[in-house]
């Protein structure tokens, strides 16, 4: 798997860590009430996949369906998972409002240290009126994949909870706060 470099997810009270892991994530599920979650995590994450852990990530698996919080994956994140890397979508770098720009290039938001990853691959927009955030590839050499479809360049795709993104040939599961929130206290509650 490729290295990842981000700026972490920083729950204030109950933990502060540089990347941030989805054990981290799980304890401030266990610490803090939801509201509290959302607002201390504000922006969605990506987890990286862990092929040496036997965790691939697929659409059928993980993706949220009709508010679905017991995704196949999620037991397994939990369990085998938690050492995994999550990492915020902020924007980190001067750039138009809402924009976090993903690529090999240390001047990106979410720098991907990974040779099939371009210098400037993708951009998650954020939709201010609807909260939700959408992808879109910047004509990268390897493509852009959401749930196993290459993005066309120039077209944008609705990002939702458990969906699976490829930039090249590393890949991350996304959530928004609350429903990575939701996700983990379904499958932490039920263990």
């Amino acid at each position: 798997m490729a290295a990842v470099d981000c700026i972490g997810v920083q729950f204030s009270e109950v933990f502060v860590l540089s990347p941030s892991l989805v054990q981290d994530c799980i304890n401030a599920c266990v610490k803090l009430e939801r509201e509290d979650f959302i607002r201390q995590l504000e922006v969605p994450v990506l987890i990286a996949e862990a092929r040496r852990a036997g965790l691939t990530f697929t659409a059928d698996q993980t993706r949220l369906i009709k508010h679905e919080k017991r995704a196949p994956l999620a037991r397994d994140l939990i369990r085998a998972g938690n050492q995994l890397p999550v990492v915020g979508v902020r924007q980190r770098q001067l750039g138009p409002q809402g924009q976090v720009r993903v690529g090999r290039s240390g001047e990106n938001d979410l720098v991907v240290k990974d040779d099939t990853v371009s210098s400037r691959h993708a951009v998650f927009q954020k939709n201010d009126r609807t909260g939700t955030y959408d992808i879109h590839d910047l004509a990268s050499m390897n493509g852009t994949w959401v749930n196993g479809s290459r993005l066309v360049v120039g077209k944008s795709v609705v990002l939702f909870d458990g969906d699976v993104i490829g930039f090249g040939d590393t890949v991350f599961l996304f959530f928004y706060p609350a429903g990575l929130y939701d996700v983990l206290k379904a499958n932490v509650d039920s263990l």
